[in-house]
């Protein structure tokens, strides 16, 4: 843009996406809302690439890694029309969708909301607009229409209960879902990639956080396919399943973890690939709560078919040589201070689209780095936003891996690597994987990760801490000193590794020891009763020292720091359950 060719400058954004993607009852869920937003910016860029206008961020449309943030330069004059005309666009696609979806027109109050603000030509340089435009949307982002109309004669929805629920499902719906109270809007992300008029990026389903989990076992197994007692075994998990779903229910599968799928056309090995994530599970087969899942009512499944299939899972896990891990890991990232960075000088179109490239290189390298070096799955890559899904024994690898793609082009990374038991609700493990990103960047000068976990029980803890530090130059490196050796049990005498009764040593004596840390005087008393600690609770002296590094270097709210308390929490559930 120069003096000769002067342009509109639009902004436009979708607000909501992350709460649409947060509330969500199934990996798919949220995949799917991922997909239908990056859709909804696509059209919208797509649009304003039609009319004429030339796009700056993204600097091309590509509805997989669409960004919910669309920069582009208009003709003078031209801005608001082309810009309201894009946004009516993207609304109009979403009605569409829900037409299609339900056979007629269905109201979704408030939502999708689109902002959009244009800086005139007038205003002057490129920077200037860039600058007049942030300034217009942060200040509509401060003005809420409240459209919600009332509607009576159904419940709320259950999983985003601010929508009033459907009367009936969609056509099509499988009937162990049908009953389910959900909103429109929810409804067209549960059967987004399962209704082929819909225009779904990619028909693959997704895996479910127990497939997600059970992938290492699960790949051990497909390495001794050839083995007659592995076939055999698999043989009967699959029949013992088919026997307490129903025939209908089994032949509904589910997407492959990416490092898994080579099933070909076996028939059983697709099941295993695709529908086995939860089966291989010994204490998934438990009457009671199969039979809530899958009995008729006031039925309960055949208890014997439960026990057959238990047997099975048991007597897999004692030929792999270690059971299927329970947890899995939610990685969510996100570049520090990208806003700040695109408005240092020089502010040009030309620096931006420049930006917006390298932000598409670190999208498809982020999704090599989770799918195929670390055996996880993408939900959303954008470059300057990430949420991955992966199995407990490589997420903090691919965190780190990540981290290095982007070193500090265009700016640093924070992350967050939340591990989850496979039966914890999903929407409060990608709330909390968000909670814990954000404290990330509450740690000065951002550049930090946190790294958490929720157990089955419900139980939490997590430590926040700078990639880098005077104690602690490699944080993720230093925590993994703690994890069990490559290929080992869990359950192996040798290898259990440090005690929780630390943690409770740590806790009650943590006011002496923050006393004896504060004084230099008795710093080496300090470092010698924590190691004193590590060491009669099974742990080595290398970890005492790591130990102590990650309390100095801990990012804390609490009185606790620099008294380890928080990272042997994380320390000892990693030891224990993230093989």
């Amino acid at each position: 843009m120069s003096e000769h060719d002067p342009r509109d400058l639009v902004v436009i954004a979708l607000s909501g996406v992350q709460r649409y993607i947060t509330e969500s009852r199934t990996t798919a869920d949220a995949a799917n809302a991922s997909d239908i937003m990056a859709r909804l910016a696509a059209e919208a860029a797509t649009q304003l690439k039609d009319d004429g206008a030339e796009l700056v961020i993204p600097s091309k449309v590509d509805p997989a890694t669409a960004p919910n943030r669309i920069v582009a330069l208009a003709a003078k004059e031209q801005g608001s029309i082309l810009t309201r005309k894009a946004a009516d666009k993207a609304r109009s696609h979403w009605r569409a969708w829900i037409a299609e979806l339900f056979g007629k027109a269905r109201d979704v109050p408030g939502f999708p909301e689109i902002m959009w603000s244009v800086a005139p030509a007038d205003v002057g340089s490129y920077a200037e607009q860039w600058k007049a435009a942030q300034v217009t949307l942060a200040a509509r982002k401060r003005l809420r229409a409240f459209d919600y109309p009332e509607r009576t004669g159904t419940r709320p929805c259950s999983v985003s209960p601010y929508w009033p629920s459907e009367k009936s499902a969609p056509e099509n719906t499988p009937e162990h879902d049908r009953n389910s109270e959900l909103s429109a809007a929810v409804w067209l992300k549960r059967r987004w990639h399962d209704t082929d008029e819909l225009p779904s990026t990619h028909r693959k389903k997704f895996p479910s956080t127990a497939s997600i989990a059970s992938t290492p076992f699960r790949a051990h197994v497909l390495d001794s396919w050839a083995d007659s007692e592995t076939h055999d075994l698999v043989t009967e998990l699959s029949d013992a399943a088919r026997q307490v779903m129903g025939p209908d229910r089994f032949k509904v599968l589910e997407g492959s973890v990416p490092s898994l799928d080579r099933a070909g056309q076996d028939t059983l090995k697709r099941w295993f690939v695709c529908g086995a994530g939860w089966w291989v599970t010994p204490d998934t087969w438990n009457t009671d709560t199969l039979s809530h899942e899958y009995g008729p009512p006031s039925e309960p499944v055949d208890p014997v078919a439960v026990q057959r299939g238990r047997d099975a899972a048991k007597r897999l896990a004692k030929i792999v040589g270690f059971a299927p891990n329970p947890y899995y890991a939610v990685l969510s990232a996100d570049l520090d201070g990208l806003g700040t960075y695109l408005s240092s000088s020089p502010v040009t179109a030309e620096r931006h689209q420049l930006i917006s490239r390298r932000l598409g290189d670190l999208s498809r390298l982020h999704h090599r780095r989770v799918q195929e070096d670390h055996a996880g799955v993408s939900v959303y890559s954008g470059g300057d936003d990430l949420l991955a899904f992966l199995p407990a024994s490589t997420a903090l690898e691919a965190a780190q891996a990540c981290r290095e793609a982007v070193d500090e082009d265009p700016t640093t990374l924070s992350c967050s690597v939340l591990f989850a038991h496979q039966g914890t609700p999903l929407h409060t493990v990608i709330a909390r994987s968000r909670e814990l990103l954000a404290e990330a960047k509450e740690v000065p000068n951002k550049n930090a990760v946190a790294v958490g976990y929720i157990t089955g029980s419900g139980s939490r803890a997590h430590t926040v801490r700078p990639w880098r530090s005077d104690w602690v130059s490699d944080a993720l490196g230093t925590l993994r000193t703690f994890k069990p050796r490559q290929g080992s049990s869990p359950s192996a005498a040798e290898d259990d590794g440090l005690s929780p009764r630390l943690i409770n040593d740590l806790y009650s004596e943590r006011a002496a020891l923050s006393d004896l840390a504060t004084r230099s005087a008795y710093e080496r008393i300090y470092e010698a009763e924590v190691t004193r600690l590590v060491l009669r609770h099974g742990g080595d002296e290398r970890q005492a020292r790591s130990l102590l590094d990650l309390g100095r270097s801990e990012h804390a709210k609490t009185t606790d720091a620099p008294v380890p308390l928080a990272a042997s929490r994380v320390a000892v559930f990693l030891r224990r359950q993230t093989w």
